[in-house]
């Protein structure tokens, strides 16, 4: 694929290319504008608007709202 951050459909909202991340210190999720480099068959590539290290939300997405409290999955941050 392209160069950039692979990711699940699953993980953008529908119609606008945007992704909950995760604050590592208060673990409220906020939605967060990014750059889509490319829709592939079963993932998107974000070509910007990701720092390195953040934590974005891949499952559930679709439920969340801004502030909500989430937690980190075991397999979070492979």
């Amino acid at each position: 694929g392209q160069e950039g951050i692979e990711l699940a459909h699953q993980a953008t909202l529908a119609g606008k290319p945007a992704v909950w991340v995760v604050d590592g210190k208060t673990s409220a999720v906020s939605l967060k504008p990014v750059v889509v480099a490319a829709y592939e068959t079963e993932n998107i590539v974000i070509g910007g608007g990701l720092e390195p290290g953040e934590h974005v939300v891949t499952a559930g997405a679709k439920l969340l709202h801004p502030n909500q409290i989430v937690a980190l999955a075991p397999e979070a941050g492979r």
